[in-house]
């Protein structure tokens, strides 16, 4: 009797069960982080020259690196730096761009041009690019690496907060609060804010694994953490001499990094869909 029940019905619930299985992915993803030094069988850190390079065993599942340490447990680790450093990052910009392009959008004038040279400036640059000059200002390490994607990402977030709010002023509702005497901040917190957060939250959603990629990428190139923390760019970066002989040591870590943007660029999808942005 399914045919009985209306197509955006079934459509609903598609969606509603696609939302569900990425939040339970996401959900035991962060958990893997959350418990990495429960669930590492080994000391990540720890060397065993004598035992570099070796294969699957009881001892390590996926085998040790160059230098005798153990993958399973470095790529555990690594989690736990790329997911939460990405967080830090998403929120940091996600505050700081939301916030100037409301206030760019609602008030316009000299702020609104101000904002918006500056943000045409920082889009002038190729994003990997500029990160990479803003990393080597500031010198390697994971503090550095998230201040230097932060200097270059917030601009996305003030550009599209800008150009939401910009579509929302002429709204009769708006209007209305300005007549009944609402404040310029009640009017951006209770009227604005609201309207456009479903846009940029799923911006954000997605962004996240735009992020895991990014500092992976300045750790490959040597610009992100600090060897020898433990990081998917920064194992792919050391096992890229033995590409031919242990590919396995750059397979492993890319898997990661795959396996979790793809689980964030599914949630943010099905979000969207959800939310029904259209």
């Amino acid at each position: 009797m399914s045919y009985l029940i209306p197509r955006k019905t079934k459509e609903k619930r598609h969606t509603q069960a696609g939302l569900y299985v990425t939040i339970t992915l996401l959900a035991m993803l962060f958990l893997t982080a959350l418990l990495a030094p429960i669930l590492a069988p080994n000391d990540p850190y720890q060397t065993n020259i004598t035992n570099q390079l070796a294969g699957p065993s009881s001892q390590y599942p996926l085998g040790t690196d160059q230098l005798g340490r153990c993958i399973l447990s470095r790529i555990l680790y690594g989690a736990e730096t790329s997911l939460f450093s990405s967080v830090i990052i998403v929120a940091a910009v996600f505050c700081i761009g939301t916030a100037l392009g409301i206030l760019s959008g609602y008030f316009g004038g000299v702020l609104d041009q101000i904002v918006s040279r500056i943000t045409t400036i920082f889009q002038a640059f190729p994003r990997m690019i500029l990160a990479i000059a803003v990393a080597g200002v500031l010198g390697i390490g994971i503090r550095n690496t998230i201040l230097a994607l932060c200097a270059v990402y917030w601009t996305e977030y003030a550009r599209l907060s800008r150009s939401l709010v910009m579509q929302l002023k002429s709204r009769t509702f708006l209007k209305a609060a300005r007549v009944c005497g609402e404040s310029h901040l009640g009017i951006m917190v209770r009227h604005i804010l609201p309207n456009i957060f479903p846009s940029m939250i799923v911006t954000a959603c997605l962004d996240m694994g735009v992020m895991i990629m990014e500092i992976s990428a300045l750790s490959f190139l040597g610009m992100g953490v600090e060897t020898p923390m433990a990081e998917w760019g920064e194992m792919m970066s050391a096992g890229r001499a033995y590409l031919q002989t242990n590919p396995w040591l750059i397979i492993i870590p890319g898997i990661a990094i795959f396996i979790s943007v793809m689980i964030f660029n599914l949630f943010g999808e099905k979000l969207r869909d959800r939310l029904d942005l259209r």
